[in-house]
């Protein structure tokens, strides 16, 4: 039998940032087509700013072993729409995931893929649950970084195609100051 070392890491509160960790920076051009308001988004795009930033430490990817990360997903808006991540099933769809809040608020869009949606709101403590099968996407609803820890099997994956292709049932907007979820008009069956 061979044994893998324990690890520890500092997590910055402050920042989200896990030094040494791996990062991922998507700015707003590596979401094109996520958003509904096209003309918003192409105004904006005119500035490409960094919507998320993740730092993970991973493990190869076999049975029985977790990942985690933090994601600091910065606030704004593409028209209505506050700013998210891309959102994906895993690729082992039987596999689950635990999320907890660091940092600033949002919240949690989670769809089976016959489209049923859930919205759970998250701040700094918030556990959330994602079973097996469901798709999640984190939304900032507020006005500064919502920072988040993801736990989750090494095996999992990642499924963004189907994210990409279909996108989901709802979406999450400011409608006279309010967080709502809607209807998305883009939805595909």
């Amino acid at each position: 039998m061979e044994y893998k070392n324990p690890l520890g890491v500092d997590i910055d509160l402050e920042t989200g940032v896990i030094p040494g960790a791996k990062k991922l920076v998507r700015r707003l051009s590596d979401l094109k087509g996520y958003f509904v308001d096209e003309k918003a988004y192409e105004e904006l795009l005119k500035e490409d700013p960094v919507v998320y930033e993740v730092y993970a430490i991973e493990q190869d990817e076999k049975d029985g072993d977790l990942n985690f990360a933090t994601t600091v997903l910065h606030p704004g808006k593409v028209g209505r729409e506050f700013f998210f991540t891309k959102g994906h099933y895993h690729s082992k769809a039987d596999r689950a995931e635990i999320y907890y809040g660091i940092k600033g608020k949002g919240g949690m869009l989670l769809q089976t893929p016959e489209g049923k949606a859930e919205w759970i709101e998250m701040k700094p403590g918030t556990v959330v649950y994602v079973p097996p099968y469901w798709a999640h996407r984190t939304v900032n609803t507020g006005d500064e970084p919502f920072i988040f820890l993801a736990v989750y099997p090494a095996d999992a994956g990642h499924d963004y195609g189907s994210i990409a292709e279909k996108g989901f049932s709802k979406l999450v907007v400011e409608e006279n100051g309010e967080v709502r979820i809607v209807d998305n008009p883009k939805w595909k069956e």
